[in-house]
């Protein structure tokens, strides 16, 4: 996603990993998010599931990102099977913070289920 987005003409498209930051920089990760999103015309979030949590990065965004979320896209992977889509998001906790996320981006939310719906989320970013 990352290199389409990079791909686009006046576009730099980049992850902060990318930034160098390891487990030792922890305290640094916010304020950089911060400096980098607060310079971003666009942020583009693409979630697929909660396998790994992000439960405290849906929680940030939403209650101290407010600069964010007016800048804000996700691009949420949705599943025919509701069994599966269950399994993929099942994190109470990620699940409401996610929703508040997507009540608060409102139109900014675009979802996709295969891979070539995902490179038609993408074209909907302005």
């Amino acid at each position: 996603m990352c290199a389409r987005l990079d791909d686009r003409r006046d576009a730099v498209g980049f992850r902060v990993e990318e930034f160098g930051f390891d487990a030792d920089d922890l305290d640094l990760w916010a304020p950089a998010f911060e400096v980098l999103s607060a310079q971003a015309t666009w942020v583009v979030g693409v979630i697929e599931d909660f396998d790994g949590g992000h439960v405290w990065e849906l929680g940030y965004l939403y209650r101290q990102q407010t600069v964010v979320r007016d800048v804000l896209w996700i691009l949420k992977r949705v599943y025919d099977d509701p069994e599966k889509q269950r399994a993929k998001y099942e994190n109470g906790m990620a699940v409401s913070h996610l929703a508040a996320l997507e009540n608060a981006v409102d139109e900014r939310v675009v979802e996709w289920a295969t891979t070539d719906e995902l490179d038609g989320a993408v074209d909907r970013i302005p």
